[in-house]
């Protein structure tokens, strides 16, 4: 378990879930009238200008996956988690510029 392919795995897949509650809290809180395929079609996909941001949002979603790796001392685990968050970083300011 406390391995660097672990944590990369949980930290490439941590966003995705971050992502889909994000949109999930959205279409019922928020916007009621649309569903989860709106969000994703044409909200994310369809508007370049908030791919960043609702991106940059799901990494929430790491910070709480390194501190629950972090309770139980799996460092190896933590170092993965912070190496998928980079990479999700550089997704992201390719969708800035």
């Amino acid at each position: 378990m406390d391995s660097l392919a672990v944590g990369i795995i949980l930290g490439l897949l941590g966003p995705v879930a971050g992502f889909f509650a994000y949109g999930t809290i959205y279409v019922t809180a928020i916007k009621s009238q649309y569903d989860l395929h709106w969000f994703v079609n044409d909200l994310f996909i369809g508007t370049p200008p908030l791919r960043a941001r609702v991106l940059s949002l799901s990494l929430i979603a790491d910070a709480l996956i390194f501190f629950a790796l972090d309770r139980f001392h799996l460092y190896k685990s933590m170092r993965g988690v912070i190496a998928a968050m980079l990479a999700y970083a550089v997704v992201v300011i390719i969708f800035l510029f």
